[in-house]
C-alpha cells in the first residue's frame, strides 16, 4: 500500500473507510482511461473494472460549497426582507388590512441562520485564523446539510412571497396606486443623473407620491384646457 499523502498533498476522490468517515484510505489516481464523461475519466482500474473516476481537490469542494451556502443566505435574507415588508403593508388598513400582520407559523417560527451554523458546529466567518480543529469530513457534511436547510428555508419563503406579492398588488390597485411600487425619476444632465423624485420607501411615500402625480396631472389638464380656449 503506497505511503498515505496529506489531504493538501494529492487530489482526493473521497473515498473513506467504513470505520472512520474521517480517515482518508490510499487511493490510486491514475486507471487506464479509455475515454471520458462530462469532464470524468472512464478506464480500467487494477482489477480490470471499468469505472468512472471523478476527481476534485478537497479544498476546491469544500470552497464551492461554501459559495453556495453564502449564495443561499443572501438570496434568502433578500426574499425574507421583501416577504416581511409585503406582509406588513399589505395588513395597513389603507390597503384593506386588519392592522395586524397575519401570522404563517412556518416562517415566524422559523430559526435564524446564525442558530442553525451554532447547531451544527460550523465556524462563523472572520479574520483568518485558526479558530478551532475540526475533521474535513464533519465539516464538509455539516457545510452541506446547511445548504440544504437554506435551501428548504428558501423554497418555503419564496411560495409565500410569491402569494404575497400578487395579493399587495391587487390590494395596491384597489387603494388608487399602482401595482408596483413607484420607483425613482429623474434626467441625466452634463453625465449627471438629476433625480426628480425619490423611489417608494414605505407606504407613505406611496400615497404621497400618488397625490402629488394625481396634483400634476390636475393641473396640466387645466392648462391645456385655458390654452385650448385660449386658442
Amino acid at each position: 500500500m503506497k505511503t498515505l499523502q496529506t489531504l493538501a498533498l494529492f487530489t482526493l476522490v473521497l473515498f473513506v473507510s467504513c470505520s472512520n468517515p474521517n480517515k482518508a484510505k490510499d487511493i490510486d489516481p491514475t486507471i487506464d482511461q479509455k475515454g471520458s464523461y462530462q469532464g470524468n475519466k472512464i478506464g480500467l482500474n487494477e482489477d480490470k473494472e471499468v469505472v468512472v473516476q471523478s476527481e476534485k481537490d478537497a479544498d476546491q469542494e469544500l470552497r464551492e460549497t461554501g459559495w453556495k451556502v453564502y449564495d443561499h443566505e443572501q438570496k434568502l435574507k433578500t426574499d425574507h426582507e421583501g416577504l416581511t415588508r409585503c406582509r406588513e403593508e399589505l395588513a395597513d388598513p389603507r390597503l384593506g388590512g386588519s392592522g395586524t400582520m397575519a401570522e404563517i407559523p412556518e416562517i415566524d417560527d422559523m430559526k435564524e441562520t446564525n442558530e442553525i451554523r451554532e447547531e451544527m458546529g460550523i465556524t462563523p466567518k472572520g479574520e483568518l485564523k485558526i479558530v478551532k480543529k475540526e475533521m474535513y469530513k464533519e465539516k464538509l457534511d455539516a457545510t452541506r446539510k446547511y445548504r440544504e436547510k437554506l435551501e428548504a428555508m428558501s423554497k418555503v419563503i419564496s411560495k409565500h412571497k410569491t402569494t404575497c406579492d400578487r395579493e399587495y398588488s391587487y390590494a395596491r390597485v384597489k387603494a388608487g396606486l399602482p401595482a408596483k411600487r413607484f420607483e425613482s425619476k429623474g434626467y441625466f444632465e452634463n453625465g449627471r443623473y438629476v433625480q426628480t423624485r425619490a423611489p417608494e420607501r414605505t407606504l407613505d411615500d406611496a400615497f404621497k407620491i400618488a397625490s402629488q402625480e394625481a396634483d400634476s396631472a390636475t393641473k396640466r389638464a387645466a392648462e391645456k384646457a385655458a390654452e385650448k380656449a385660449t386658442n
